[in-house]
This record gives C-alpha cells, structure tokens and sequence, in this order.
C-alpha cells in the first residue's frame, strides 16, 4: 500500500514539473515575427515619391503627360474616434516649378492584424498580418467601393527602387480586370521599415477595334528618399 502511495504521489510531482517546465517554456518563447515592419509607423518618418502621371481624353483625342512629387511626413499619433491609437501623416506634393504645399490628410493604424488606411474619406485594408503569398483579403471591407480581393504575389523579395535597394519587399495585386474595352489594374508594393516604395495604377478605356486607349488614367508613384528620426 505504502509502495502504491508513493508512487501515486511521485507521478504527481512529476506531473507538475512538466507542465511548470512546459508553462515556463511557453511564456519565456520568443514571439512569432507578424512583419508588422512592413506598414511602419514611426512620427517624424518622411517617405518622398517620384510620380509619372499620363492622362487619356477621348474629347479632344490629347494625351497629357504630368510629373511631380508627393512627400508624407508622419507628424503625430492620436486616438481616433474608435479609441483606438492611430497615426496622422501630412501628405504635401511639389513640382519642379512650385515648392512643397499641403495636399491632404491621411491616418493609418494597424488593428486586429490588419493595417488600415483612411484617404480621402474612405477607409483601406491595406495589409494583413502575418503576410503570406496565401493571404487574401477585401481592401474595402470597411467602405462603399466594390469588393476587391487583394492578394500578396511576393514576399521578402529583395528589390532596387530607383538608387534604393531594399532587403525584403512584399507585392500585392488589389486588383487586375482586364477585357477587350477596359483595364483596371492596382498594385502596391512596401518594403520592410519602409513601407509603401512603388504604386501602379492602369484605369482606362480601350477601343475595342484597335485596342488603343480611349479615356482614362495611369500613373507611376515609385519611392524616391525615405528617413526617419
């Protein structure tokens, strides 16, 4: 009996050592990299873009050719209307004629392993966490567009953009329609501690003859020096 006791009592105390052993494992485990570096935010980070800019009017058959660039400075952070923290980023723009001047207000954050920017009035899906080449997801879950399915098509790739060479980048089509009379095609690519370095976006109409462009827009926003303090 006493033999039986003690041995009920040993696997006890050997039991609980493992599961402290295994407790204690778990809670000193290093936390899984979710990328979040992808989408920084950072005050007083400033990320300047070169954009090349062509428009298609089908009204007097011209096709207009603008070039300028956009700079965003992360000037604070705050807590939105939600109560959650956010970040405000001053988005001004320049010409090789014209200084810098104030163009808009954005505010990014990153909430429920999602980064989420609201532009222009509207709110953005931007990235999801930890990103995948299996990740996909609605970039306007949270406003009135149509639904777009984003889908990451690279990732940790390394890249030069412009005289930038860039570690570990990450592509993402948010959307590619194309058909003999139309062509909607949005790409984005952010880089590691960078965020945001290319932007490509084709929206016109073609003529479905000769398949040449009608009306509509393309443009090329590609980084050009990026800093943080």
């Amino acid at each position: 009996m006493k033999s039986s006791r003690l041995s009920y009592y040993t696997l006890v105390l050997l039991t609980s050592a493992l599961l402290f052993s295994s407790c204690d494992k778990e809670k000193n485990a290093p936390k899984p990299d979710m990328a979040l570096n992808y989408f920084p935010l950072k005050v007083d980070q400033i990320n300047i873009y070169n954009v090349d800019s062509t428009v298609y009017n089908d009204f007097n058959n011209s096709t207009t050719l603008f070039q300028f660039q956009l700079k965003d400075i992360v000037v604070g952070k705050f807590k939105d209307a939600e109560g959650y923290e956010a970040y405000r980023i001053e988005r001004y723009t320049k010409t090789s004629t014209e200084d810098w001047f104030f163009q808009k207000l954005i505010t990014r954050r990153i909430l429920n392993s999602r980064a989420e920017e609201v532009i222009d009035n509207k709110r953005y899906v931007r990235l999801v966490f930890p990103p995948s080449q299996q990740s996909a997801w609605n970039g306007n879950l949270y406003n009135d567009l149509d639904v777009w399915k984003h889908e990451i098509t690279a990732i940790d790739a390394p890249l030069t953009v412009g005289t930038n060479q860039l570690d570990s980048t990450l592509s993402i089509t948010q959307h590619n329609e194309i058909n003999l009379i139309r062509e909607d095609v949005y790409l984005e690519t952010y880089a590691k501690n960078v965020g945001l370095v290319i932007k490509e976006v084709k929206a016109y109409d073609k003529d479905i003859s000769s398949g040449r462009i009608r009306r509509g827009f393309k443009y090329k926003m590609q980084l050009e020096s990026y800093s943080s303090k």
